[in-house]
């Protein structure tokens, strides 16, 4: 899923949407599974939602954000 094919848009790349979540999570901090969801398909388009899951696991694997499974929400780590 991160190494691109010839038919793989780079704008619904795992990478450009990871760099887009982040964007998202600098601004708010803590921020709901749904709710980061609607912002990445209302701020990048629908065929983004495929890769959703992908570019947060990318990210959890390289410690940038935590999940806290009680409350359903993603929080910026900023210590990496």
């Amino acid at each position: 899923m991160i190494k691109p094919d010839r038919h793989t848009n780079p704008d619904y790349s795992v990478i450009n949407i990871s760099a887009y979540i982040l964007r998202q999570l600098k601004a708010q901090y803590i921020i709901g599974y749904d709710q980061l969801l609607e912002k990445v398909v209302k701020g990048m388009g629908e065929k983004s939602r495929e890769n959703y899951p992908y570019a947060l696991n990318f990210l959890y694997l390289l410690g940038k954000l935590q999940y806290k499974e009680a409350n359903d929400t993603f929080i910026y780590n900023e210590a990496q």
